[in-house]
């Protein structure tokens, strides 16, 4: 397809395959289309028109030149001057169209400059048979009227409509033409010609641009089916890698970018900071008000964590329950406490009502700190169990603040009490 953007013109989708399904059992003979997708396939058939023509008018400049040669052999004295004089316009009319095809910035007037083209080259070559009075002469110029119809109708690559009216305009401008320069027009013989040759071009332009139009309307199909399945899979990806509820991260998303980013801070020699974030007293607040409360809870906690990631790289992923992690890249101690003291300001700020049966008024986090140079015997998962160990100090000392720990810090018995606490 020309990539052309749909939603640029106003239809959908499911609109065009509702419209396409409607085209084949309505359509009958009719060559257009509804207005929406007659304007995509005129889009997608201009760029192709003038790719075919860029190459056909090579190949109808040969057979104009093979053809005049033979009538010239032919040509007597008498009538070469009047000859020459009207036919080799025909030449330049294909050398002005197959230059212009090459011309990018024209490629929209392409039915105009070929239509025009192609009524000019009729006109000339029916006048032309009014102005040649030998007989054998005569008949090669009136086999030129059939070449000239056959190449407007089937090889230029006008739409059926077009080719049409530049055809039997064109013959009708020619035999004025011809009267006027006082020539003697064979009409039967021009009727045989060109009128002949008229309804066999037209019979295989309207199929040409059927069959054209039955492959655009199955190319559509298959752009739609191939986005919507394209649009499905991303979906699903999407689906597996952010949380459902509050529409952050999920912990696989959140694996996969650590593991990332501590690759790129391993190369960069940049160091990356870890924030666990957990909720303060949530099993009460979620059995106080119940779990759709509580999910409004986690919704706007996960809001206002989001709102502290800005800038690339940064990542708040929902690390399960009512527990938040945050990455931050290219942070160090003194940026990874600030962002937390940031963190705890906004969720005060908020003013999340908190249950009565507990010390606060409102909802708190509590947020444990980490950052590390990445080297090649430290591992990301030491700076996550780092900041979960942060963490854990943090509630037992009393919430609502932040704890910081180094990975290499991290007492083994601190975090030997941690991972019994999540198995708890």
């Amino acid at each position: 397809m020309a990539g052309m953007d749909e939603s640029a013109l106003g239809l959908g989708h499911e609109d065009e395959v509702e419209e396409i399904e409607r085209l084949h059992k309505t359509r009958g003979w009719r060559l257009d289309f509804g207005q929406n997708l007659e304007r995509i396939y005129r889009a997608d058939h201009l760029p192709r028109a003038v790719a075919a023509f860029q190459h056909s008018s090579i190949f109808i400049f040969l057979l104009y030149s093979l053809l005049s040669s033979g009538i010239y052999l032919l040509m007597p004295e008498g009538d070469m001057r009047a000859w020459i004089g009207l036919y080799s316009w025909v030449g330049v009319i294909i050398l002005l169209a197959g230059v212009f095809s090459r011309l990018h910035f024209l490629d929209q007037w392409f039915s105009l400059y070929a239509g025009v083209g192609s009524f000019g080259a009729v006109a000339l070559s029916v006048a032309v048979t009014g102005v040649v009075q030998d007989p054998v002469a005569g008949q090669l110029t009136q086999a030129a009227v059939m070449y000239a119809i056959v190449i407007i109708y089937g090889v230029v690559g006008l739409r059926f409509t077009h080719a049409c009216i530049a055809g039997w305009l064109g013959g009708f401008v020619g035999g004025v033409l011809a009267d006027a320069l006082g020539g003697s027009v064979s009409w039967e013989l021009l009727h045989r010609t060109f009128t002949g040759g008229s309804l066999l071009g037209m019979f295989l332009s309207y199929y040409a641009e059927r069959r054209d139009r039955e492959l655009f309307l199955q190319a559509r199909l298959l752009h739609i089916s191939h986005w919507r399945t394209e649009n499905y899979a991303q979906m699903l990806d999407k689906l597996s890698r952010q949380d459902a509820l509050t529409g952050l991260a999920n912990r696989r998303h959140f694996d996969e970018a650590l593991e990332q980013e501590w690759r790129r801070a391993l190369r960069q020699l940049s160091p990356v900071a870890i924030l666990m974030i957990d909720i303060d007293h949530f099993k009460h607040y979620n059995d106080s008000l119940g779990h759709p409360e509580g999910d409004r809870c986690l919704r706007t906690v996960a809001s206002l964590l989001a709102a502290h990631a800005r800038r690339p790289g940064e990542l708040v992923a929902r690390y399960g329950g009512e527990e938040f992690v945050m990455i931050l890249p290219d942070t160090d101690h003194a940026q990874a406490v600030l962002q937390a003291e940031n963190i705890l300001g906004s969720i005060r700020r908020a003013g999340i009502p908190q249950p009565p049966g507990q010390e606060r008024a409102h909802v708190s986090v509590s947020i444990g700190v980490s950052t590390a140079l990445p080297t090649p015997d430290l591992q990301a998962s030491e700076l996550v169990d780092a900041a979960d160990a942060a963490l854990y100090e943090v509630k037992r000392s009393g919430r609502n603040g932040w704890r910081y720990r180094a990975p290499e810090l991290a007492p083994l018995h601190v975090l030997n009490e941690t991972a019994r606490h999540r198995v708890g």
